[in-house]
């Protein structure tokens, strides 16, 4: 398989962690991680949440401050993302680890919810990752994956992207049309993402939702359940 990213994340320096940190500081994204914490909060009221790929915990704060009662986790590749996520999240009890999803070292049925956003399309082993998100999932309950998608509709893109950079500082402005160019063309279309899924335990029990985060039609939720 050809590298996808995910291991350039793993010996990310210390600078490469803080500046990301600042990036996700924006307003954009400020509002991205909130909406994605209404949804998740609206779908579990309690119990454990891993975020996987949780880069700086940006999300597992919005999450803490809507709803405290909800146990936190957190799994990334980079020791420095962890190490930013540690110093971010600091006065909230949260258990954060350095890993990778493909192989872990939770208890089977172990989460209420699990939950990643923008990483699955960097996953050099997809399957495999999958199958481990079922094993340490509860049964009956689901993960949701916020992913962008590369079928999406460019003209809507392209006026959505003005509006949601209109009030960012000049630097923002920038540098996330290039970065997220980059991304969206490494980003699996839809029907790449199922036939993914269909190979793994969640065949058949899942959902993809076309979505709108922070403004951009570009974002799919990927529901999978652990069906009882």
């Amino acid at each position: 398989m050809r590298n996808r990213g995910e291991h350039s994340f793993i010996n990310l320096p210390r600078f490469g962690a803080s500046l990301y940190d600042r990036m996700t500081q924006s307003r954009a994204i400020k509002a991205q991680f909130r909406e994605i914490a209404q949804d998740l909060v609206s779908r579990v009221s309690h119990g454990r949440l891993l975020d996987i790929g949780t880069r700086p915990g940006r999300l597992l704060i919005e999450i803490h401050k809507m709803n405290s009662d909800i146990e936190l986790f957190g799994l990334d590749v980079s020791a420095s993302m962890i190490g930013a996520a540690r110093k971010n999240l600091t006065g909230i009890k949260t258990d954060l680890r350095q890993g990778n999803i493909r192989s872990t070292s939770y208890e089977s049925d172990f989460f209420d919810i699990i939950t990643c956003t923008g990483s699955f399309y960097l996953w050099e082993y997809p399957v495999e990752s999958l199958e481990e998100i079922f094993r340490i999932l509860k049964e009956g309950q689901s993960a949701y994956l916020y992913e962008t998608y590369k079928d999406f509709d460019r003209i809507e893109l392209k006026k959505a992207l003005r509006a949601n950079l209109k009030n960012e500082q000049l630097l923002l402005r920038l540098i996330t049309p290039f970065f997220l160019k980059k991304q969206l063309k490494m980003t699996y279309k839809s029907g790449e993402v199922a036939e993914i899924i269909e190979q793994t335990r969640f065949a058949g029990n899942y959902k993809l939702d076309m979505i709108i985060l922070a403004g951009l039609p570009i974002w799919m939720r990927i529901e999978l359940r652990k069906k009882d």
